[in-house]
C-alpha cells in the first residue's frame, strides 16, 4: 500500500477549494480545466483523490450556478 504525504496534498486541496469558493462562473471553468490537466498527468495507480474530490465539488458548484 502506498501512502501519500498528507500535508502536501492537504495544502493543495485546501488551496483549490479556497479558490473555488471565491470564483465566479468563468473562473470556476478555468480552475476545472486546470484540475483536469493535473488529473490527466497522474496515471491510474497514482491518482490524487483530493484533486478528484475538488473536481467533483467544482462541477457541482457549476451545475448549481447554471440552475439559478
Amino acid at each position: 500500500m502506498k501512502f501519500r504525504n498528507p500535508t502536501e496534498n492537504k495544502l493543495m486541496s485546501e488551496e483549490i477549494l479556497n479558490q473555488a469558493s471565491k470564483c465566479n462562473h468563468e473562473e470556476l471553468e478555468k480552475l476545472l480545466m486546470h484540475i483536469q490537466i493535473k488529473v490527466e498527468q497522474f496515471n491510474n495507480k497514482t491518482q490524487d483523490h483530493d484533486l478528484l474530490r475538488a473536481k467533483t465539488m467544482i462541477i457541482s458548484r457549476l451545475a448549481s450556478m447554471r440552475n439559478n
